[in-house]
């Protein structure tokens, strides 16, 4: 097959959050038995650089277009592209695709390449990655959007993918109907946790005892991420329990001085570590050394850091804004209210109740093997493609 991905941030830049990385992955993955190209531009926190041209990149067997951005600041500010050449290109390339796949579709590309599958019936299928309602920031921008193009763009396409139950249920409030949804989730590559790093290196590095409770967050430092929360349960923990500690890792999103802010008015600046970004076996040092893994947000569809924990045999701890909060309670982790007592007492309970801690890691490596690996998603989303084209 040719396959045509569009996503408007598009690695290396992993600091855009979860969305590069998904879309990556799937691309490398369709990329070994497919010619896989995808569009995207050159935004991301600082503009990406290239040594030659900025056309049919090669990452990993992937040809990616990045398109200069005219303005990397209005993108950030707004979350539109104003990709140089786009359209000239994309009207030229896109009849060589047997199928479009569209990450994240409010954005100028999704908007260029959907306006071009439809006028030459090449099918195409919209992966919102969590972004189907307009909703927490933006929400005026996003509404005058889904009037204009949003909604043209939804309807048209051939299949739509949902992460959850929960975002199904947002597409079809979107008027898409029902026989147009497919669920597919996320997932890790489960051979890169097939040799996990030696124990003690994380702590090692940022002088955590090894017989302190380590609690860890990855993600962006972003206020959607419920970080000030998560301060304000750790509080209360550190209040009651002396030898703990919590290690908060990510890019900073615009959060990052409250953040610091809020650690030192709790006092708490010798019990939380944060390291900024890691990536690769830098965080996987740090997934083996915690003894639990938490995502506060105020809003997530999914969470990729917390199926890599799962990986790595650790217990999760999750507010139930998190769509994935049913089939975590009880078998992976715990899901609590947006609570700061509830999330502590949570917490606790997993931390020091070492046989639940344990059932909770080994539950989830099995369902990372059965049920959440790009390998099996990978062939879910290539049979999806074959029925539409």
């Amino acid at each position: 097959m040719k396959i045509l991905h569009v996503a408007h941030f598009f690695y290396p830049c992993l600091s855009a959050g979860g969305v590069v990385n998904a879309s990556y992955q799937i691309a490398r993955m369709q990329a070994r038995d497919n010619s896989v190209k995808v569009i995207s531009s050159d935004a991301c926190k600082e503009r990406l650089k290239f040594e030659e041209s900025r056309y049919d990149v090669d990452i990993d067997g992937i040809k990616v277009d990045y398109f200069k951005n005219i303005s990397n600041r209005f993108k950030l500010a707004t979350m539109l592209d104003t990709p140089i050449g786009a359209i000239f290109r994309i009207k030229n390339q896109i009849r060589d695709f047997d199928v479009v796949h569209v990450h994240e579709h409010r954005q100028t590309l999704s908007i260029i390449a959907c306006y071009f599958a439809r006028r030459y019936g090449i099918p195409y299928v919209v992966q919102a990655h969590g972004s189907v309602l307009p909703f927490f920031q933006k929400e005026g921008l996003k509404n005058i959007f889904d009037k204009v193009f949003g909604f043209k763009i939804l309807h048209g396409a051939s299949k739509v993918f949902a992460l959850t139950e929960v975002e199904k249920e947002q597409y079809l409030k979107m008027g898409v109907e029902e026989d147009r949804i497919e669920i597919v989730p996320l997932g890790i590559n489960i051979e890169e946790y097939s040799d996990l790093p030696e124990e003690g290196i994380f702590r090692e590095k940022f002088n955590i005892s090894k017989d302190d409770k380590l609690i860890i967050f990855i993600g962006r430092v972003h206020e959607i991420k419920g970080l000030d929360l998560l301060i304000d349960a750790f509080k209360e923990l550190a209040d009651s329990e002396s030898d703990v500690k919590l290690a908060i890792v990510g890019p900073d999103d615009g959060y990052m001085d409250a953040l610091n802010l809020r650690i030192a008015e709790c006092d708490l600046s010798d019990k939380v570590i944060v390291t900024g970004p890691l990536y690769k076996s830098e965080k996987q040092e740090a997934l083996v050394d915690c003894d639990l893994f938490v995502m506060p947000s105020k809003y997530e569809s999914f969470t990729t850091s917390g199926l890599e924990a799962m990986a790595c045999g650790k217990p999760l701890v999750l507010t139930k804004n998190n769509h994935i909060h049913d089939w975590v309670d009880g078998s992976v982790g715990l899901a609590c209210d947006d609570d700061k007592m509830s999330l502590k007492d949570a917490m606790a309970e997993v931390l020091f109740d070492e046989e639940l801690s344990k059932k909770f890691g080994m539950n989830g490596r099995r369902l990372i093997q059965e049920k959440y690996n790009w390998d099996m998603i990978n062939e879910q989303i290539l049979n999806i493609y074959e029925s539409i084209i």
